[in-house]
């Protein structure tokens, strides 16, 4: 085999990915628009509010940048979780070999329908729509490398 990886997903990694994601999309915008938002609304009538009301305000102002991140967080560690122990990801000419313990799986590269590079991570999607995440820390200075060899593989 030409590249060998040892996949060790933490729920950082995905959570690192999906803040990402999220603060680079029209979802993003809104969010940071909802959160402006309810910081001058609960500045303008915080005084004058009922105390029903000033905790409604002040969960409103903790939204965004607290509980949403806590979500994401949660879920994050929900995929690492799903992640077997002991991945262990092998490219060679005749396609990926997977091992997650006593379990071997051999996949050709007819079967990888692309790289996405996602600049925290290279994801080989299958086709059927799995596929395997190999975030930067695993991948090391063999990164561009080994997106160069995937790609001339399945070119």
């Amino acid at each position: 085999m030409d590249y060998r990886f040892e996949v060790k997903a933490t729920p950082f990694d995905f959570f690192k990915m999906s803040m990402k994601k999220t603060y680079r999309s029209p979802v993003g915008i809104c969010n940071i628009v909802f959160f402006i938002a309810a910081v001058l609304l609960t500045l303008r009538f915080f005084k004058g509010a009922s105390p029903l009301a000033q905790a409604v305000m002040v969960l409103m102002c903790l939204l965004i940048p607290a509980v949403q991140p806590l979500g994401v967080y949660l879920r994050a560690k929900g995929y690492a979780l799903a992640i077997p122990r002991g991945l262990v990801l092998e490219a060679g000419s005749e396609g990926l070999r997977v091992e997650a313990g006593e379990r071997s799986d051999r996949i050709v590269w007819s079967r990888v329908s692309k790289v996405i590079d996602t600049g925290d991570c290279v994801v080989l999607k299958l086709a059927g729509g799995s596929g395997y995440f190999l975030f930067n820390r695993i991948l090391g200075d063999k990164r561009e490398e080994f997106i160069d060899y995937v790609n001339r593989k399945i070119g």
